[in-house]
């Protein structure tokens, strides 16, 4: 019976190989997590700035409810009646801004090697022009793009990740886009779905 008492007190307790195993799972584990955290975060960075352009999509619809003719995309033009920065000043809200630097997105317009900060009323220079536009720009128009900007055309749609504007003067000022430059160096372009015949310059 003593005998028996003394079996059922003995535990037996983990060996050192069992200890490492656990402890180089778990160290696995954590250097799994840690590498693909910053991937996540980003990918999700960049799925805020997707939605951000859809939300000043609506924004630009809004205005043009409440207002005549189109927004401007020309830097001549910024504080215009029609004025890019009028529109977003008055109708974007603070809380659009980049999810990384917690910024306003500033925007490059037609004709300027410039991203401008509407709010702040300061302009950027960004040394050179993006050439990954198309449609009539062909590259020459539009500011070389940061984190943090976005492009914006007043009578263009998306084709893929670049403004298509050859949609002819039937666009009037019913179509218009947006194109944001990505973490990790792709592009993302928003428009509000208006369809012209690219044939009619009539």
């Amino acid at each position: 019976m003593f005998i028996r008492m003394m079996q059922k007190t003995q535990r037996k307790g983990y060996t050192i190989i069992e200890v490492v195993l656990v402890l180089a799972i778990a160290g696995l584990i954590f250097t799994m997590v840690f590498v693909a955290l910053p991937t996540l975060q980003r990918a999700q960075r960049n799925t805020q700035r997707k939605r951000d352009l859809t939300a000043i999509i609506a924004a630009m619809n809004q205005w043009k409810t409440h207002n005549t003719g189109s927004v401007s995309d020309s830097f001549n033009n910024a504080y215009g009646t029609n004025g890019f920065c009028t529109f977003w000043n008055r109708y974007v809200g603070e809380e659009i801004h980049d999810p990384e630097t917690g910024k306003p997105y500033k925007v490059a317009l037609w004709g300027q090697p410039k991203a401008y900060d509407c709010r702040a009323k300061v302009a950027y220079n960004r040394d050179g022009y993006d050439t990954t536009v198309s449609g009539r720009t062909s590259g020459h128009s539009w500011a070389k793009m940061e984190l943090g900007d976005i492009q914006y055309d007043d009578v263009a749609r998306c084709d893929g990740d670049v403004f298509d504007d050859n949609l002819g003067k039937s666009a009037g000022v019913h179509a218009f886009a947006f194109r944001i430059l990505l973490e990790g160096g792709a592009f993302a372009c928003v428009d509000n779905g208006f369809s012209a015949d690219p044939d009619d310059h009539n």
